[in-house]
């Protein structure tokens, strides 16, 4: 005689005492619903997988805590696994700046300088922008030489994005008046 099919709450609550086989089919009855949750929280498909992965982790470890009373397994499932997929993201970003911030300082370090140039022209250039100020000097650099977009500056210097695009764009018509022979 077939034995009658768990419930999700049945299945996480067996869980949580240890059973491994009523975990595996607790799991094999969400992932694909909180894959496709990820899936909108995250672009990179690899980066939805380890955040599943971490989050199955975690409801593994806490089923133990999961009462029905308080809502579906499913739920209490997406709050966990949400979370890890949060954390992820937090952790990428942060690595994305620590990254985007070191190349932001490798494009100033190797900005030529202005001595450093034979072709006149160039040397109209750079010694039209050592005349801007530092702040918009620096974001031009970044900006044009190494072809970073506002939002990457903004998000590196922590910056508000008009502060960066005001700096950007005041500093470019300073340059080209300064091109232009004005001062």
């Amino acid at each position: 005689m077939p034995q009658p099919e768990l419930s999700e709450e049945d299945l996480l609550q067996r869980a949580g005492r240890g059973d491994v086989r009523a975990f595996n089919q607790f799991q094999d009855a969400v992932a694909p619903r909180l894959f496709g949750l990820l899936r909108q929280m995250m672009p990179d498909g690899a980066v939805a997988e380890e955040a599943l992965v971490d989050g199955f982790v975690q409801v593994w470890e806490h089923a133990s805590g999961f009462d029905p009373a308080h809502g579906s397994a499913f739920t209490w499932a997406v709050t966990l696994v949400r979370q890890q997929a949060i954390e992820r993201m937090r952790i990428l970003g942060r690595r994305n700046r620590l990254v985007d911030a070191a190349v932001l300082e490798q494009a100033v370090l190797s900005a030529p300088a202005a001595e450093d140039l034979t072709d006149t022209r160039s040397a109209a250039v750079f010694a039209a922008l050592k005349q801007l100020p530092k702040d918009q000097r620096r974001l031009i650099e970044i900006a044009f030489l190494k072809g970073l977009t506002g939002h990457v500056l903004s998000e590196t210097l922590e910056q508000p994005i008009a502060t960066v695009k005001t700096n950007i764009c005041g500093g470019l018509f300073r340059f080209r008046d300064l091109l232009k022979g004005g001062e």
